[in-house]
């Protein structure tokens, strides 16, 4: 099987480069929702690379109707959304009763935006792009409450 086929599991590191350790005890689905491709790219990956099963979306009408008819354990969605924004599609999947953590992110990060992405109802506020250091802590809090 190819290198691409057969992912090196974090456990499997042959390079060092200091990939943070991660085994989940429990399956995580996960819808990232970005209108960046490579940034939707580079954090599918990393998602993947942990084993969360992994949907995409590029806006945020996909994204509320992916989340209303599917279950999901996270959601990561940017703010800045082509169709409908990220704040509106949480505020809709909120009112649909999705229940979810969600993780609201904006590249232009200000208080202003924290602040509105939890008025939306996102459980999280972060700034754009997402980091491992920063996403390991939700997936392995997610990970102890399934």
């Amino acid at each position: 099987m190819s290198p691409a086929m057969n992912p090196v599991r974090p456990s499997e590191n042959r390079h060092g480069r200091g990939l943070p350790a991660l085994q989940l005890k429990n399956q995580i689905k996960a819808l990232l929702v970005d209108s960046d491709r490579s940034c939707q790219m580079a954090q599918s990956s990393f998602l993947r690379y942990y084993g969360v099963e992994t949907q995409t979306a590029t806006n945020g009408l996909s994204a509320y109707m992916l989340a209303s008819n599917s279950s999901f354990d996270l959601i990561i969605i940017d703010i800045s959304l082509p169709v409908m924004n990220g704040l509106e599609a949480i505020r809709y999947m909120r009112a649909r009763g999705v229940t979810c953590k969600i993780v609201g992110m904006a590249g232009c990060w200000c208080e202003m935006h924290k602040q509105a992405i939890l008025d939306a109802g996102a459980d999280i506020a972060m700034e754009k792009p997402l980091f491992l250091g920063t996403m390991v802590p939700i997936l392995r809090e997610l990970d102890g409450e399934l």
